[in-house]
């Protein structure tokens, strides 16, 4: 319409039409198609640049499991990233709890993620249950920018204190146990064992360390990621109000079917009583009184294994899981008596560590060398994924085309308990004869002659002086001396004139030095986080100095990373990132006791050791 419009206009001038060249029409062309484009764009850009989601209310509640007579709160939460009217709510009356009072207190909260600002208003009702059972809070109205909206109804359940106790023993104050989240696998399964630790209100934890080798007798272990500061939530744990936080998660395979098993868990805990009792919702690590370490143990618990159910015929490999299943050679025409590979790459999530090697139908022909194996393992999250590479070395002496025969595969679903069949196809060969064997076999066989002649005796008295040791050792001796001398000497000068490398030459002196200063000022009763600060400039200097970073203003985030690229194991990567956290949020947590510091100590002096075998 728009060019039918300029079209009209120009005739209605009763002008001539000119002339035009025709390349200045074809660029005249491409500019009015390039403006109509962006008067297009700009049409439908321009109401989409006024456009915001309307705000949408949310009910959350502290606790949705709620003793008869505690108290709990109810927020209304408006999350939106511009500025909104919004009316104070009221709360209608349902079953199941009373509230304390009907004002409301209000928090706000900005963010700011990637540029992008998000307003946060809360009103906060505090409420008291009544009776057991289980209710809902129904919606409620909410009145932003004049117009209502609902929430969405809440479930919650009171129940008695104490009335699911009192038919057996009372849980103690603070306890660890290890939770599975399948209790009757299947050979190779995996099972997530969390480490759990329970206590009540008025305990803070300020520290925890395994205690002692967790032996798992009948199962494949391996440690999953773990976050380095474990958050504490409320729960009820028979008919009691407890605190508990998911402290390690381990990966488990049983290995064998029938009853196993699973031993105690040891755990050392650092912790102390709460200053503020009322408070039901500090902080994991806090501050508090009556400083002391524990030792807890979790129970043993039995698990039964079930055994992988029957197959059809197919290759045995005892994959469980999401598994994919592939085979190549690295050549189809060889020569006959040359070696191939045959790879065998399995990958994906499940028991990849577990797996056993598959054992093929080959044709008598093709000889076989021992195999050999590779696996990179990931640990992501709740997962162990990655791949197996099983090879074989083959030889063929018999030229002539030959095949691997196709075979099955069976990889057990734990999801759907059944068996799913992946077939590798055949594999066909071409065996060419090789030109330096048919060599062979005409090139004549050659005579041996017997050697004739006089044989000479000489005595071990007549020897020459040059066949005697002492005598190559006093030649050599000078030379060795001059060669060292000299390369001392280069050592020298580069200490004096190579910054980087006599950084890295004392990284270990400067960072024992520091913790000496650090031991030094514990004695002394010293600045806590004095302390602190010369373990985090030991350990943070050491990994400096031996990878030649600058000695200053690199983060610990960069440091870490470039300690894992010289392939350290992930139990010291996770250690060391421990110790530099802690390191770094002791200024503003509570400091630990004497026994805390000195372990910390201890534990960066370990660390140190360990790196530097890997640096």
């Amino acid at each position: 319409m728009l060019l039918n419009s300029l079209k009209g206009t120009f005739l209605k001038t009763g002008k001539k039409k000119p002339k035009i060249h025709p390349h200045l029409m074809i660029k005249t062309g491409n500019l009015t198609g390039r403006l109509l484009g962006f008067l297009f764009l700009l049409m439908w850009a321009v109401p989409l640049t006024g456009f915001t989601q309307a705000p949408v209310p949310e009910v959350t509640l502290s606790e949705t499991k709620i003793f008869t007579g505690e108290q709990f709160t109810l927020s209304i939460e408006v999350e939106s990233s511009g500025t909104h009217s919004m009316q104070i709510p009221s709360l209608p009356d349902f079953d199941g709890a009373r509230v304390l009072s009907a004002n409301p207190s209000r928090s706000t909260s900005i963010s700011i993620v990637n540029g992008r600002t998000t307003r946060t208003t809360s009103y906060i009702f505090t409420l008291i249950a009544t009776e057991k059972g289980s209710y809902s809070v129904p919606p409620i109205n909410v009145e932003i920018d004049g117009e209502v909206q609902q929430t969405r109804p809440v479930s919650f359940e009171v129940v008695e204190k104490g009335n699911l106790s009192q038919n057996g023993p009372r849980n103690p104050d603070i306890f660890v146990q290890v939770e599975l989240d399948e209790n009757e696998p299947v050979t190779g399964q995996q099972i997530v064992a969390s480490v759990v630790l329970y206590f009540k209100q008025g305990i803070e934890v300020t520290s925890f360390q395994p205690s002692f080798g967790w032996t798992t007798d009948g199962f494949w272990k391996e440690e999953l990621e773990n976050i380095s500061q474990p958050r504490a939530e409320s729960t009820i744990l028979d008919g009691e109000r407890y605190r508990k936080a998911t402290l390690l998660r381990y990966a488990l395979f049983p290995s064998r079917s029938g009853d196993l098993t699973l031993s105690e868990y040891g755990l050392n805990v650092g912790m102390r009583t709460q200053r503020n009792r009322n408070d039901p919702f500090g902080s994991f690590f806090g501050s508090g009184t009556n400083q002391r370490r524990v030792e807890l143990t979790s129970d043993p618990m039995e698990l039964t294994i079930r055994s992988l159910p029957e197959r059809e015929p197919s290759v045995r490999l005892n994959a469980v899981g999401d598994i994919n299943v592939e085979r190549t050679v690295n050549k189809s025409r060889i020569e006959a008596g040359e070696t191939f590979e045959l790879q065998t790459t399995v990958s994906g999530e499940g028991n990849i560590p577990l797996l056993r090697r598959p054992e093929y139908t080959l044709p008598e022909q093709v000889e076989t060398f021992t195999p050999r194996e590779t696996s990179n393992i990931e640990r992501e999250g709740l997962t162990i994924r990655g791949e197996k590479v099983f090879t074989q070395q083959l030889v063929t002496r018999t030229p002539g085309n030959i095949s691997i025969p196709e075979e099955r595969v069976a990889v057990f679903n734990p999801e759907s308990r059944g068996y799913s069949y992946i077939t590798l196809p055949a594999i066909d060969l071409e065996v060419i004869p090789s030109p330096t064997a048919s060599a062979d076999n005409r090139q004549p066989g050659t005579i041996l002659q017997p050697v004739t002649g006089l044989a000479v005796w000489y005595s071990a008295s007549e020897r020459d002086i040059f066949n005697r040791t002492w005598f190559w050792v006093l030649i050599t001796l000078p030379a060795v001396v001059v060669i060292a001398g000299w390369i001392r000497k280069r050592y020298i000068e580069r200490l004096m004139t190579d910054t980087t490398f006599r950084r890295s030459e004392y990284a270990e002196q400067t960072a024992a030095e520091r913790m000496e200063q650090a031991r030094t000022k514990l004695q002394e009763d010293d600045d806590t986080k004095e302390i602190y600060n010369l373990i985090h400039k030991s350990l943070s200097g050491f990994v400096s100095d031996k990878l030649g970073l600058p000695e200053a203003g690199v983060s610990d985030e960069v440091l870490l990373k470039k300690v894992k690229e010289q392939s350290v194991n992930g139990q010291t990567l996770q250690s060391a990132r421990y110790i530099l956290d802690k390191c770094n949020t002791i200024s503003y947590a509570p400091s630990g006791g004497r026994d805390d510091i000195e372990a910390d100590i201890d534990k960066a002096e370990k660390l140190i050791k360990e790196l530097k075998k890997a640096l």
